[in-house]
């Protein structure tokens, strides 16, 4: 789910002239994503809606001083970091005497894993992943916050290592250390879920008193490791990257109430050899005030469908506090939902059918997935590329990777603002669909080592039509 970045700078232009319905629109559309980095890093915890609504207002207030309009997504994440990282060192500041200890602990019915469960419909190893990240480090939660998505193909690695303020190589390490821990996660899960269950495992957490933590992980690794009767916990475990590949974002709570037939394929590759956040704004009715958009979770359009039972939306919502003073009325602007749907407006509930170019790469995704790579990320830029080399092509009637003038992939990419450190580039000629292109690259071992190779992150793909029949165009690169 990413917001094509032409619409999005037009917005964030528009809004920052005073559009209103600019400011709303960039909201809904970037609100599950701020939602899922705060929820995965506080665990549910009461305070998730309060930063949520931070962030949302500083990065609408501070629309002015954003330089790039293109970057508003990472320099929204960025806010988004620097605001959980503030309220940590507050809790971490704060006494905590008797009862009050409790305002630290996640709410039971706003946990991150339970809701991402529920409402993603998780089952099997995809379970088990959501389930293993309870038992990680705190510090390790808002790198998992971030490397969730980006193994959803929400977040680039890039956009990772600036929100975290490390250079990507430092960001690779911590991401290799938290996803070891989240590995021997996992074996735990299975291990306690294994029926009939291992009498020593038993024996072990006889003192244990439900909870998971970094200390019992630990503690349980080490029978895992020991125990024979256990070792089969760890074999047939899929990487994680490639059993998150299409999971949508998890919504915010309702609150308050040469193939064959004549087909041709090519493939070339190549490997390059060896902002601050915005203040201002600091209530969520500043964001009334600034560009009068919705002003509760629950109006705003959920951008992920929730459950079809009436049953399992209600036992999802938070339980509201009691008002002090009777609730306004709604905005004649901006309708309250009805409380069966979230009044979506008509293309939200039904979606245009995706492109050609988007079926294919959802068709290579699920090959990436099963070879255990990361998804592939549109970019527009790579896309750009795609789509103007093809029309090249089909214009002047030549089937290449380098033009007439001898221009290669990697050139292109570098004249249209893509600055990469490995690029590969896959062409088709005359096939009628995505599914018998990405088939005609699959068995040819260069096009396959392409599209498996997880070193690439993002891709542009497009379909143009040609004398001969389509040209099918894909950019596959990674950033420098």
């Amino acid at each position: 789910m990413h917001d094509d970045e032409h619409r999005t700078v037009a917005l964030v232009e528009a809004a920052r002239a005073g559009d209103a319905r600019a400011g709303d629109d960039l909201v809904r559309a970037y609100l599950p994503l701020v939602y899922n980095i705060v929820g995965r890093a506080l665990d549910g915890h009461a305070d998730v809606d309060d930063l949520v609504q931070e962030t949302m207002v500083r990065a609408l207030n501070g629309l002015p001083a954003l330089r790039d309009p293109a970057r508003f997504r990472s320099w929204l994440v960025a806010i988004a970091m620097n605001r959980i990282r503030h309220r940590w060192r507050e809790r971490q500041q704060a006494p905590l005497p008797g009862l009050d200890r409790a305002a630290a602990l996640a709410d039971p019915a706003g946990d991150f894993t339970d809701l991402t469960i529920l409402r993603l419909g998780l089952t099997g190893q995809r379970r088990e992943v959501a389930e293993a990240t309870r038992w990680l480090d705190e510090d390790d939660r808002e790198l998992l916050s971030l490397w969730w998505l980006e193994a959803a193909g929400e977040l680039s690695r890039a956009e990772l290592a600036a929100a975290l303020d490390l250079a990507p190589r430092h960001a690779a390490v911590r991401v290799q250390r938290m996803k070891e821990r989240l590995e021997t996660g996992r074996a735990v899960v299975r291990a306690l879920a294994a029926v009939p269950p291992c009498p020593r495992l038993a024996d072990t957490t006889a003192g244990w008193d439900g909870l998971p933590s970094p200390l019992w992980r630990k503690r349980l690794a080490r029978h895992l490791d020991t125990c024979p009767a256990c070792a089969p916990v760890r074999r047939g475990l899929a990487p994680a990257e490639g059993l998150l590949v299409g999971l949508a974002l998890v919504p915010p709570l309702l609150a308050g109430g040469g193939g064959s037939g004549g087909a041709a394929v090519e493939t070339a590759a190549w490997t390059e050899p060896a902002a601050a956040p915005a203040s201002g704004g600091g209530l969520w009715r500043g964001l009334a005030v600034g560009t009068g958009a919705v002003m509760a979770l629950g109006a705003l359009v959920l951008l992920a469908p929730g459950p079809a039972d009436p049953a399992d939306r209600a036992a999802l919502r938070p339980r509201a506090a009691a008002p002090t003073t009777p609730p306004a009325p709604a905005p004649t602007t901006v309708p309250a939902p009805r409380p069966s749907t979230p009044s979506p407006t008509p293309s939200r509930t039904r979606p245009p059918e995706p492109s050609p170019e988007e079926r294919l790469n959802r068709i290579v995704n699920r090959h990436r997935a099963a070879a255990g790579c990361g998804p592939l990320r549109p970019d527009p830029e790579l896309a750009a590329v795609a789509r103007a080399y093809g029309k090249d092509m089909a214009t002047r009637g030549y089937y290449g990777h380098t033009d007439p003038e001898g221009t290669d992939p990697g050139s292109r990419m570098t004249a249209g603002g893509y600055s990469w450190s490995a690029w590969a580039e896959n062409l088709a000629r005359g096939q009628k669909d995505p599914a018998s292109v990405v088939a005609d690259w699959m068995a040819d071992p260069p096009h396959r080592a392409n599209l498996l190779d997880c070193r690439y992150h993002d891709t542009g793909v497009a379909a143009v039509p040609g004398p001969h029949g389509t040209l099918w165009v894909q950019e596959l690169a990674s950033p420098h």
